[in-house]
């Protein structure tokens, strides 16, 4: 009875395995046209002007440079209670960046769901 179960194991793997070899491997066609790449590199940009992509980027960076000198308080801090209070206002401050990218990131998907549902009804 051993032989047989030894037997049928043998044949899956072996069936598995001439499986995975006999298979084609077929790339995907990823070829992006001009065309779309621009309409890509649009999107991307969300119809910024570059001043407010140089504001974004200036608050980006103050946001930046607040939570990095923070963590170097909060590595230089001797006083465990001094260092968790900067602990507590960093971590206020990451929250409340997060919260305004989602709320950035809302807005985004809200104005190209809408310019999407326009050129449907064009569409229709």
């Amino acid at each position: 009875m051993q032989h047989v179960y030894k037997s049928i194991v043998v044949l899956l793997l072996s069936a598995t395995a001439s499986m995975s070899v006999y298979a084609q491997y077929k790339p995907m066609n990823i070829n992006i046209s001009k065309d779309s790449a621009k309409s890509m590199n649009k999107s991307m940009d969300m119809g910024m002007s570059e001043e407010m992509k140089g504001k974004q980027a200036q608050a980006i960076q103050k946001y930046i440079l607040q939570r990095d000198e923070l963590s170097d308080q909060i590595r230089d801090e001797q006083n465990t209670g001094k260092k968790q209070a900067l602990m507590a206002e960093q971590l206020e401050l990451i929250k409340a960046y997060e919260e305004k990218k989602r709320a950035m990131k809302k807005k985004m998907m809200k104005k190209r769901h809408q310019k999407m549902m326009g050129n449907k009804s064009m569409k229709m």
